[in-house]
């Protein structure tokens, strides 16, 4: 990418904060939570709605077993919500997280706080599938490779440190897919090709497939497909099975940002694999 810095900062995880699903939720977010924390040695702070049917005794009893564990520091914190984005941007500006996991929420349900949660966090947010299909070792980033404003590749970076050291957890490759765009009108009038915006984008992406490689991706493993943003990105995370998608997240630019509202609601509800949201640094 013009201007883009050669390598990644390396990536400092200190503060974890997981939300406690209810019992009648599928999935968990103690465990992932928990082993990352135990990894990274990172302080680990479990959120849980103090009026609805939780465990309490239960969650007490796993934080102290977590005590006992690798994990510095392990701390349980109640809290009676209406909107979980308000609690959780009020405690950000207590303590800066480094990452926020909680499990998504199914489209089934009569509302959803995932949406909100996007929109109120400073720090990464890493949905967890409750029902993930059988997945490889695989992360996939979704990026504009092809964007020379300098807050998109801040956040190119941003998002590829995060997304090197969850594949170091995981043990897992990395893939990274760009979609650029192709006019539906043009195409179906025989003005443009699928082949043609292809050539061209890769042609222009040459610095930022320089710039990934240097990151240690595979060649093979960056794919241009043009194309809606959001279909290309959760087709090619089913093609290949990937166990999360890592994806840039700010207002007016970035990946993200061309799924806004319903796009990006009904690309979340989709999913087959987790998801982790990396916020644009504010000023």
């Amino acid at each position: 990418m013009k201007g883009q810095q050669t390598e990644a900062k390396i990536m400092k995880v200190d503060e974890i904060l997981a939300v406690t699903p209810p019992p009648e939720c599928l999935g968990d977010s103690i465990e992932p939570a928990a082993a990352l924390a135990r990894l990274w040695r990172a302080n680990l702070t479990l959120l849980y709605h103090n009026q609805r049917p939780h465990d309490v005794e239960a969650l007490k009893e796993k934080i102290e077993e977590l005590k006992q564990s690798e994990i510095p520091k392990v701390t349980l914190q109640g809290d009676n919500w209406e909107r979980l984005s308000e609690v959780v941007e009020a405690m950000q500006k207590l303590v800066r997280y480094d990452l926020i996991l909680k499990v998504m929420h199914h489209r089934s349900q009569k509302h959803t706080t995932d949406w909100h949660m996007l929109r109120a966090t400073q720090a990464p947010l890493y949905l967890l599938n409750p029902k993930p299909h059988n997945t490889q070792a695989r992360i996939l980033v979704a990026m504009d490779l092809d964007h020379r404003d300098a807050a998109v590749q801040q956040l190119n970076l941003k998002v590829m440190a995060y997304a090197k050291l969850l594949a170091q957890a995981k043990e897992a490759e990395i893939h990274v897919v760009y979609a650029p765009h192709l006019s539906r009108f043009l195409h179906e009038l025989d003005l443009i090709s699928p082949h043609e915006v292809e050539k061209t984008a890769t042609a222009n992406c040459a610095e930022a497939r320089a710039w990934l490689e240097a990151e240690g991706v595979d060649p093979a493993n960056i794919h241009i497909k043009p194309g809606d943003t959001g279909q290309v990105v959760r087709d090619k995370s089913c093609k290949l099975k990937v166990d999360t998608l890592v994806m840039g997240y700010f207002k007016r630019s970035g990946v993200l940002s061309q799924l806004w509202r319903s796009n990006a609601e009904r690309l979340i509800s989709t999913l087959h694999c987790h998801l982790l949201v990396v916020p644009a640094d504010t000023q």
